[in-house]
């Protein structure tokens, strides 16, 4: 095994194998309840390695392990398997390790090459899902003023960081996706916001009209069609649908 694979999968798991001390004894001299790293990994290295986890998942040691925050650590149980997330942490851990594994095997691979790490997926964040995800999930459990609220949220804590794409397709393909499943209202509302983020969009106008298009309201469609191409006259996107709804640029 590789540190790195330790090091971004491991912190759950490992911080679990923490053998429990007498209070006042931190670190802890030996590792307990070891599964899936070596019981003679040295407990400083392991420590290390979940510090980095710790950064690879947005989390704090009570996501995994019993204990709460704040409590001084050798008052907590890292041995137990109380916690779901760590036993599901463990599973991570060893398809990360078979994906290294199977990385090794493509021909013309160097010592050097990438490896895949919890990071790789997880980029800061406990739940590993596109952005595009978590906002039709929040607008289909409360609305578009959840939804909004939740993108707003995530913007204010995560933009300029590797966790979401706070790009312009991102509410575009939630926006299509509430159309798909006939959330129209909801669907129109995220484009009114991601036109406010991006005003000028050519692409956020096409999606406008396939909405109205799913809604059956053609001649709005063809509003839409039109501004995209008034806004980008390259936009063979948007003429090729207005001529498929017989309508000229």
């Amino acid at each position: 095994m590789r540190t790195p694979i330790l090091a971004t999968l491991g912190l759950m798991v490992l911080t679990g194998a923490l053998k429990a001390q007498a209070p006042g004894h931190w670190p802890p001299d030996s590792l307990l309840n070891v599964q899936v790293i070596p019981r003679t990994t040295p407990v400083i290295q392991v420590i290390g390695q979940m510090r980095n986890i710790v950064g690879s998942l947005g989390v704090r040691c009570p996501f995994c392990h019993v204990g709460q925050e704040g409590m001084p650590l050798e008052r907590f149980d890292f041995a137990s398997d109380e916690k779901r997330t760590k036993v599901v942490a463990r599973q991570m851990m060893r398809m990360v390790q078979e994906i290294n594994r199977r990385l090794d095997t493509i021909p013309g691979r160097t010592s050097s090459g990438p490896q895949a790490t919890c990071a790789t997926c997880h980029r800061g964040v406990s739940r590993p899902v596109p952005l595009t995800v978590l906002i039709v999930e929040a607008a289909q459990a409360g609305g578009t003023d959840s939804a909004e609220h939740a993108y707003r949220a995530l913007r204010e804590r995560y933009y300029g960081r590797d966790s979401y794409d706070f790009g312009e397709p991102s509410l575009n393909s939630a926006a299509f996706r509430l159309g798909r499943a006939s959330r129209f209202d909801d669907a129109l509302s995220l484009l009114r916001l991601n036109e406010e983020l991006f005003p000028g969009s050519s692409a956020m106008y096409v999606f406008r009209g396939n909405i109205n298009l799913m809604k059956g309201d053609t001649t709005a469609a063809a509003t839409a069609f039109r501004e995209a191409v008034r806004r980008d006259p390259e936009n063979d996107e948007a003429r090729g649908r207005l001529r498929d709804i017989g309508q000229k640029p």
